[in-house]
């Protein structure tokens, strides 16, 4: 941007022509005073300086140079030496005021011109990235505040697409190929975009790892075609010092409609594009207002978590836990319920997720623990004596004082550790494994049983199987509800029931709903299951119940064996 446009932009038509009235109004305004206090000899005519040096300091040199020559000229050969005597000053004499004068113009005007172009280059760094010379994001919101005027004005004209770019693989990358490798990739991702067949996108850097791409003339059909497009100029293999790197990229859209004035917003937008596009492993993702409505409400959830606990919405229900063998209760599993009192009942899977991603699921756990060990003291003071399986999250296992605060609970309700079973989803193991096994090695030595829950559907590994100190397999109910139609389920199911026999460990099936599951189950040689063949989870009191009256369910063909051994009793065959 040259200097002439800087001012063209920095002042409008009305500004500009009320400063050159004011300033000629005040050359006018020094020519009047120098008159009527008797001519050029007296000091006033110093104060032309005045308006030359503003008109410099305003307009820059030429600015200056025009004021300080009408200001010559108006103290030059028409103004008398002595206004009383008429006497007319020597030519030389207004010649030379008048150069003074152009020259404390031009200095003013150059000094003002190079403290102003300072200020743009200043500006433009400002507005750059330093390593790939792009637009960055301040640069970005201020195009966006300046399309979106003219955008509301003429919509068919002036539509937008907005497409960021997420390397999410950054921190490997760098410690593979060292931190330059960020640098070339954004560079080449860059060059790829701006020379897209049939768009000219804008391109900026809005930070070390992301880029952004504003696409001009997009209709909303074509946003997923767009979408598609950027994929391809964007693959996830980059060439890098002659090598070929994966790329771990995610792309968020946002078509920028009508209903969006604020550039924030829109960058914040495609922030959630992006963060959906990730959670879905999907490699693009395109904004919607019910997305960000669904993170609201999932926020606001999040919110009134603490203040649940506070006011007792929160209750624990308990799922009975069946050995398939004779049909006889051996434990439950400890399972949340809460009582909105707005919402109604909330399920876990609504808030126990986002939970786990912060603090809030220790106060949860902490919760559930004391709740827990409370009702268990109960249970064996009326005589009823069932191991409890309560949830618990890899956070919690690596949280500093869980250990030590799950041992004072077992000491202050007196309830033996082996009462108490710790169910732990196997994706949470992944991170940090070692420190998994530390700690949980601490809970079995107060005989605190500890199993995999949801076996099969995270991100299982023999080896971390064999380094955890586990004592059952809990097989996902995904899995168990169609047997034994379902082929590719029992081929799962059988494997995890052999894999845990051959481990010494025990197997559980969830979600036992009809008698062909269980009959199938155990045949497969699977120890326990729990289901709603059984029982859906109850309310302490209602478990009391249900357990003062149940009677066994046995498999068909447990029973059919036993049938057929007292047969073979009967006739004196041998066993």
């Amino acid at each position: 941007m040259n200097l002439g446009n800087y001012l063209f932009r920095k002042y409008t038509q009305p500004q500009r022509l009320l400063l050159v009235t004011v300033l000629m109004t005040a050359v006018a305004g020094v020519t009047a005073l120098v008159w009527y206090t008797g001519g050029i000899k007296y000091v006033y005519s110093h104060s032309m300086y005045i308006p030359i040096a503003i008109a410099g300091i305003v307009f820059g040199y030429k600015g200056g140079v025009i004021i300080a020559l009408a200001g010559g000229l108006a103290l030059g050969p028409w103004m008398p030496i002595n206004t009383a005597t008429m006497e007319m000053q020597d030519t030389i004499n207004w010649v030379y005021r008048t150069f003074y004068f152009l020259a404390v113009g031009l200095l003013a005007g150059l000094s003002s011109d190079t403290s102003r172009r300072y200020i743009q280059r200043l500006k433009q760094f400002a507005r750059r990235d330093p390593v790939s010379k792009l637009p960055n994001r301040k640069a970005l919101l201020e195009r966006l505040e300046e399309i979106l005027p003219r955008r509301n004005q003429d919509l068919d004209s002036c539509c937008y697409l907005l497409v960021t770019l997420s390397i999410d693989n950054g921190m490997a990358l760098r410690s593979a190929f060292g931190f330059s490798v960020i640098d070339s990739i954004i560079d080449g991702y860059a060059r790829q975009l701006h020379e897209m067949p049939n768009h000219q996108p804008e391109v900026f850097r809005i930070h070390g790892g992301q880029l952004a791409a504003l696409f001009p003339g997009t209709k909303p059909d074509d946003v997923d075609v767009l979408m598609q497009a950027c994929l391809k100029t964007l693959p996830e293999n980059a060439n890098f010092q002659s090598l070929s790197v994966y790329v771990n990229r995610h792309l968020g859209g946002v078509l920028i409609d009508n209903h969006e004035n604020d550039p924030q917003a829109i960058m914040q937008h495609a922030e959630i594009a992006i963060a959906r596009a990730n959670d879905k492993m999907t490699d693009a993702f395109v904004y919607t207002q019910e997305v960000s409505e669904s993170i609201a409400s999932q926020l606001a959830l999040m919110a009134d978590v603490t203040d649940g606990l506070k006011r007792g919405e929160f209750t624990m229900h308990y799922q009975p836990k069946v050995a398939l063998a004779d049909g006889k209760v051996y434990g439950v599993e400890a399972l949340i319920r809460w009582q909105h009192p707005v919402r109604g009942w909330v399920s876990p899977d609504e808030f126990i997720p986002n939970a786990e991603h912060s603090t809030l699921i220790l106060k949860i756990s902490e919760f559930v623990l004391r709740e827990v060990m409370q009702q268990v003291s109960k249970w064996r003071a009326s005589g009823i004596d069932l191991q409890v399986a309560i949830n618990v999250s890899g956070h919690d296992i690596l949280q500093p004082g869980f250990a030590q605060m799950l041992f004072e609970l077992l000491k202050e309700f007196d309830v033996p550790g082996e009462r108490i079973e710790l169910e732990i989803t196997e994706g949470t193991l992944i991170e940090d494994i070692d420190e998994v096994v530390a700690e949980l090695l601490k809970l079995t030595e107060a005989q605190i049983t500890v199993s995999i829950d949801d076996f099969g559907t995270g991100y299982s590994s023999l080896q971390y199987l064999y380094k955890l100190p586990i004592s059952l397999l809990k097989i996902d109910q995904v899995f168990v509800r169609y047997l034994p139609e379902d082929k590719g389920a029992s081929y799962i199911v059988s494997a995890a029931i052999v894999l845990a026999q051959k481990m010494g460990i025990k197997s559980l099936a969830e979600g036992i709903e009809t008698q062909a599951n269980l009959d199938y189950l155990q045949q497969l040689g699977c120890d326990y299951g729990q289901g709603y063949l059984y029982s859906k989870p109850l309310s302490a009191d209602n478990f009391i119940a249900w357990y003062q009256n149940y009677q066994p369910i046995c498999p068909k063909a447990s029973q059919l064996a036993k049938e057929s051994t007292a047969n073979d009793t009967s006739m004196g065959r041998p066993l």
